[in-house]
């Protein structure tokens, strides 16, 4: 199909779709000369996706093209390097994290509606299984969005469970990096036993550095606010 055709099927203009091209995000189209490109459906399926990603998810076109290229599935993810990792890694981090209490007495206990819960599961926020049961860790996640409402986080003010919906994308992306990284690094290189004492070491140190990382963005943002400001004053 030709450039005008691949505009309509996906709602994506020329220019943005060739920005695209430049960025890595969309793959070449074929060319039989110069002036002429000739586009698939493949490339159809992928604005899509992008278009997808950007409006639903509010994901940044780095995070979004690091999602697309991962076409290696989860091989990555395969336990034939460490085959009892997982198993003892997830025993020392769930540290009671993972024991299952009701959700209507985590809901009496923040003082908050049923309802309330049912949204943030609706989103993924929290899981609840068909006993209507749920993790401490999942109450733990209730109770630091709890938290941000009585700050002033509120619906009303139009901090939704769907738009913070984006904190979960984040961590589900990130995660899967780290795990790849860490996983194709160590398989090979360490015994288990050592990288089984990495990775839930890791989790803490990486856990402050993210912080760390998160408020030096966040002060670097301001100032560059008050720049704006004063520039515009």
């Amino acid at each position: 199909m030709r450039m005008r055709e691949l505009e309509k099927a996906s709602g994506v203009g020329r220019e943005t779709i060739r920005y695209y091209i430049r960025e890595g995000l969309l793959p070449e189209p074929d060319r039989a000369s110069r002036n002429s490109a000739s586009y698939t459906g493949a490339h159809v399926t992928r604005l899509r996706a992008i278009k997808r990603l950007q409006e639903e998810r509010f994901l940044p076109l780095a995070v979004i093209r690091a999602l697309l290229d991962a076409d290696d599935g989860d091989r990555w993810l395969a336990p034939t390097a460490f085959p009892m990792l997982d198993a003892l890694l997830a025993a020392r981090l769930e540290a009671g994290g993972m024991a299952r209490v009701a959700a209507t007495a985590v809901a009496a206990q923040l003082g908050i509606d049923a309802s309330v819960i049912a949204d943030h599961a609706a989103t993924g926020m929290i899981g609840i299984d068909a006993d209507g049961l749920m993790s401490a860790r999942d109450a733990a996640i209730l109770g630091s969005i709890k938290e941000l409402a009585d700050i002033g986080f509120t619906e009303q003010l139009g901090f939704t469970g769907l738009q913070m919906r984006f904190y979960l994308d984040f961590i589900e992306w990130v995660t899967a990096q780290e795990m790849r990284l860490f996983l194709e690094h160590t398989a090979g290189q360490v015994g288990e036993a050592q990288a089984l004492d990495m990775a839930e070491r890791g989790v803490s140190v990486i856990n402050d550095l993210l912080s760390q990382l998160r408020t030096r963005a966040l002060l670097r943002k301001l100032g560059e606010r008050r720049r704006v400001a004063n520039d515009n004053g």
